[in-house]
């Protein structure tokens, strides 16, 4: 597949595409990373690559409706990280986001910012869902700050293993509006933050 054919959203500088079996080997890279980890409040993958990429790849071939994986990339096809909603309900009308910028190289300068923001806009063609929200940890400035220039807003403080954590979330109308922002040129959000 070519990455215009796969390719879900097209932003300046990120295409937001379909995993493809192949994105395994930059997953499991970034998975065994301990400072990527610790952004994701996690602890660096153990597992060999052959039951990581056999467990991907049944992912891959038997999708679940309450869970919507990208890849994200550069216009030059390079995999650069990925994100995904998951434990979307229908019912309440929510689901929850995250995103992993796994190079480097792409940190700070917008390329996270800009995921997030397509991947908010491939949760909100879902009539019914009305409300993303995410959590990230308190500590993670640049990612909170992200987040919020793409409207999420903070709503508590959560504790969960351990960690302080911030729930942030953003409601179909405030999206609809920083749209609006966004298309009369008015929205001056920050740059873009590595993990959530």
């Amino acid at each position: 597949m070519t990455q215009e054919s796969d390719g879900v959203s097209f932003g300046r500088k990120v295409v937001l595409r379909h995993k493809r079996a192949a994105d395994a080997v930059d997953d499991y890279r970034w998975r065994k990373d301990s400072e990527l980890a610790e952004l994701d409040a996690a602890v660096p993958l153990r597992m060999p690559f052959e039951e990581f990429q056999s467990r991907y790849e049944e992912e891959l071939r038997y999708p679940t409706p309450w869970v919507r994986r990208f890849a994200v990339a550069t216009h030059d096809g390079e995999h650069i990280g990925n994100c995904m909603a998951y434990d979307i309900d229908s019912v309440t009308g929510e689901g929850e986001a995250g995103i992993m910028i796994g190079e480097r190289a792409y940190w700070g300068k917008g390329y996270g910012r800009e995921a997030m923001a397509q991947l908010l806009a491939q949760c909100f063609l879902m009539p019914s869902i009305n409300r993303i929200y995410l959590h990230t940890l308190e500590w993670n400035a640049r990612a909170r700050k992200a987040f919020a220039g793409v409207g999420f807003e903070e709503v508590r403080q959560v504790r969960r293993a351990g960690k302080n954590f911030i729930l942030m979330e953003i409601r179909r109308p405030r999206w609809e509006s920083t749209q609006a922002a966004a298309a009369l040129g008015t929205n001056d959000a920050e740059e873009s933050a590595p993990s959530s």
